[in-house]
């Protein structure tokens, strides 16, 4: 039988909280993709900043687009990331909306992430959903399937590929691709060179095929 104080102190524990764990990061790219389409004509530089709980991250971010209604599109988030056995889940919610608006858009939306990933020794993997109830700007209900393997050459460089479907309502739909190689240096700096096409080039310049270099600096 617990006395009384040892059921107080039993309450306290189950109430305990991971320490936060704050962070920061910013990925600078010779061009900024999204869904596999571009989202500028030149360099995007995308600043985060978080705090992770556990297996729960909450943070906010921004990045620069190239657009004629805004110039920039923030986002505050929370990530979930449980295991389920083998099996690495993420679950994903996040209020977007642009800056520097120009008129009357429509410049907010929500956006829910799910994602299941597992590795079976150098190979791993993956498959994403993104959805949008009311997306940005004339799109409306949105969704985005991709998925891929990928395969560790050894502790710190990766090669991977995913093609990608998105759904879209007053927006065109189209299939996407893409594929590369990524190389971690001092646990801090990852250097990815990435090649991306669509299915639908005929629709415009930002369904093309492109060579995308990145780099992703967490602090």
């Amino acid at each position: 039988m617990l006395r009384k104080g040892e059921i107080g102190s039993t309450r306290a524990h189950m109430w305990d909280l991971p320490p936060p764990d704050p962070g920061f990061e910013i990925t600078v790219a010779s061009r900024g993709m999204s869904k596999g389409i571009a989202q500028t004509v030149g360099v995007q530089a995308i600043p985060k900043a978080f705090v992770q709980l556990g297996q729960v991250q909450l943070g906010g971010q921004w990045k620069n687009v190239s657009s004629p209604a805004a110039d920039g599109e923030a986002a505050a988030f929370v990530n979930y990331t449980p295991k389920l056995g083998p099996f690495q889940l993420t679950l994903g919610a996040a209020y977007k909306f642009q800056t520097g608006v120009t008129g009357n858009p429509d410049a907010d939306s929500f956006e829910f992430t799910g994602a299941v990933s597992r590795k079976f020794g150098r190979l791993g993997l993956r498959a994403a959903a993104i959805f949008s109830p009311d997306d940005l700007g004339g799109t409306r209900r949105s969704l985005y399937l991709e998925g891929g393997p990928s395969f560790d050459i050894d502790k710190t460089m990766r090669l991977s590929a995913n093609i990608g479907r998105r759904s879209r309502q007053g927006s065109p739909d189209y299939t996407s691709f893409n594929a590369g190689i990524s190389k971690s240096l001092w646990n801090k700096l990852t250097l990815d060179l990435r090649y991306y096409d669509t299915a639908q080039g005929e629709l415009g310049e930002i369904y093309g095929n492109r060579i995308v270099v990145s780099g992703r600096l967490a602090l």
